[in-house]
């Protein structure tokens, strides 16, 4: 692997933070193995998720939501009354995460959480009647987006998409387990 540093100096352009910084440029070999990072399904599929919260996050803003708060009020309409932890577990994010996305809601007043009846130290999220009225109002502006984001990347695309979220891959620790060779099939 060859690597070059290149010191380019800009003597009319002065950089804020110091007035004559030089600036590099490194030149890294083009091998074989270097490139294919190009195609990186890891910073693919980060870009594409980020593109895709961004195009729901948008629409759902006229109703007041993010698409993180959609999701959770979706869960809980289909779902019932659910703890932390299941929510965390269903929707993939670690618990603080998840406390701290539905104290956003409860604020709001979407949803109410409670005790668990049996253990004080579980809490139970149920959505509100304002909850679903909220979520009611803003599955068009949903639908539209997931019509188009279907569009866009192609049925296949999608389809690809939702078998790698519900695979084995998608739950934490799916790697070891697939190495070696405990491999659970998705329901």
């Amino acid at each position: 692997m060859v690597m070059t540093l290149l010191p380019i100096r800009r003597p009319r352009r002065r950089c804020l933070d110091r007035p004559h910084r030089c600036r590099y440029i490194h030149l890294v070999s083009t091998s074989p193995d270097l490139i294919d990072t190009a195609q990186c399904l890891c910073l693919a599929s980060r870009r594409a998720s980020r593109a895709i919260t961004r195009a729901f996050d948008r629409e759902l803003r006229a109703h007041g939501l993010r698409a993180t708060q959609f999701t959770l009020l979706a869960t809980l309409s289909l779902k019932g009354g659910q703890t932390i932890g299941e929510l965390a577990e269903f929707i993939v994010a670690d618990r603080t995460t998840m406390t701290r996305n539905v104290a956003l809601i409860e604020e709001k007043g979407l949803v109410e959480v409670r005790q668990h009846e049996d253990d004080a130290r579980v809490r139970v999220v149920t959505i509100t009647a304002w909850g679903r009225e909220t979520l009611a109002a803003a599955l068009a502006s949903w639908g539209e987006v997931q019509g188009s984001l279907t569009e866009a990347m192609g049925t296949s695309a999608a389809d690809g998409l939702r078998r790698l979220a519900n695979s084995d891959w998608a739950r934490p620790g799916a790697r070891n387990d697939i190495k070696q060779g405990r491999r659970e099939t998705a329901a």
